[in-house]
């Protein structure tokens, strides 16, 4: 009979989170390319696979916090587990904060096309001064001084 122990668990979680860390680095080759200097996609993955994509972080965190979940059942010491495993603890820590900076980005492009469209607006505005004051410099609305 096969019984399953706590050292095959802790094996294939560490594979499982081995494959999806490389999944999401394959990944970022297509959905942020930017990271890796370049202005388009490295890869031709289809669109369905970014939405897939982006549950992959979260699947680790879960993965990664049940690994240790177990490694803390079998130390039984919590000061021993942040001495002997403290790489792991950071490692689930810093994903959640990771993603604060990834809504961070999705922000600062919103940020940025907006501030295009006002400064497209600017323009076409000042064109539209420009192109009115020539036509009919008797109004008051359109002279030189009223503009200024």
């Amino acid at each position: 009979m096969l019984s399953i122990t706590a050292l095959h668990i802790h094996k294939v979680l560490t594979y499982s989170i081995l494959f999806l860390l490389i999944l999401f680095f394959i990944g970022s080759l297509e959905f942020m390319p930017d990271v890796y200097f370049s202005n388009r996609p490295m890869l031709d993955l289809p669109a369905w696979v970014e939405k897939l994509w982006h549950y992959i972080p979260w699947i680790i965190l879960a993965l990664s916090s049940l690994d240790i979940l177990l490694k803390y059942k079998k130390v039984g010491n919590l000061r021993l587990l942040l001495r002997i495993h403290w790489i792991d603890i950071i490692m689930i820590a810093l994903i959640p904060f990771l993603f604060i900076f990834k809504v961070a980005k999705i922000s600062l492009k919103v940020y940025k096309i907006v501030k295009t469209g006002k400064s497209w607006s600017k323009l076409s505005h000042l064109i539209k001064k420009i192109l009115l004051l020539g036509r009919s410099p008797k109004n008051k609305s359109t002279s030189p001084a009223y503009l200024l």
